[in-house]
């Protein structure tokens, strides 16, 4: 059966490596998100194992590569997040969901029709379908995708993702062009788009490159998350370039840019972060 879910369109066997059923590592509180996110009682999170990304320096390795985890129904799915929400999450947040993105869909629409009220976070590789992020409209309230690439060689050197750049930019502006950014009295995001990028060492011009890309097709009206938290996991050290952390120079080039084009508002990272010491302990 062909699977519609990302740009991949798979006949048969998965890339991602996905069976029939959904497959869940964990779901918890994580407080490690972006503030308006985790806020002060966590954010929900739901990690989903397999992923339609090879991302050689994945500190999720465990379950993206590995597919460890347990298959679950969607009524078990639907039953996490009512568990999560009486454990006080902020929202649901679904990690690493696109294999199983028809599947969730259905999952929020029940949850939503049954009056579950906590706000749906879809956190993603940016490797998507635009059709299926516009069947999402109305049903997912924030987005939080990453942008990893804006030179496609590298994303085909590091996650194995032929066309990354081109696709990305068709989802995000399609997320954008759903939500308008909205919070509650406690700063909560509510309904939104955060965009995420990762910066690698050595590529500091990729991330310049994505920062201008989301300025020339979204704008500078927009959230982005400036992630320092590169470790040289997993497969990481394979390439020369990947195998350390980078340097306070490459973040504040960066961040200077991201200045420099008009941006206003947005999320920085603190270099403690690049630790494996925050990375979910997986089954």
């Amino acid at each position: 059966m062909r699977c519609s879910n990302c740009p991949r369109r798979c006949d048969g066997v998965s890339f991602c490596g996905k069976s029939g059923s959904i497959r869940v590592n964990i779901h918890q509180l994580h407080y490690w998100e972006e503030p308006p996110i985790s806020g002060t009682r966590g954010s929900g999170t739901i990690f989903f194992s397999n992923c339609n990304l090879k991302c050689v320096f994945c500190q999720n390795y465990k379950i993206s590569h590995l597919g460890n985890g347990q298959e679950i129904t969607p009524s078990e799915l639907v039953d996490m997040c009512w568990e999560l929400k009486d454990q006080g999450a902020h929202n649901i947040n679904f990690v690493t969901p696109t294999p199983y993105a028809d599947k969730i869909i259905d999952v929020i629409k029940e949850l939503k029709r049954n009056g579950f009220k906590l706000p749906f976070v879809w956190n993603c590789g940016g490797y998507e379908s635009p059709d299926v992020i516009k069947a999402m409209n109305g049903v997912v309230d924030i987005y939080l995708p990453d942008f990893k690439y804006s030179d496609n060689k590298l994303a085909e050197e590091y996650s194995s993702a032929p066309g990354y750049y081109e696709n990305a930019i068709k989802i995000i502006k399609e997320m954008k062009r759903q939500t308008v950014d909205t919070f509650d009295d406690a700063g909560i995001m509510q309904k939104g788009l955060i965009i995420r990028h990762l910066i690698l060492p050595d590529q500091v011009e990729n991330s310049k490159k994505v920062l201008r890309a989301i300025k020339e097709t979204i704008g500078v009206n927009v959230l982005v998350s400036l992630m320092s938290q590169y470790c040289p996991v997993f497969k990481a050290n394979e390439h020369n370039e990947l195998g350390r952390k980078i340097t306070p120079d490459e973040y504040h080039e960066v961040y200077d840019y991201f200045l420099s084009l008009g941006f206003e508002d947005g999320y920085t990272q603190d270099f403690g972060s690049a630790t494996e010491y925050y990375i979910p302990a997986f089954h």
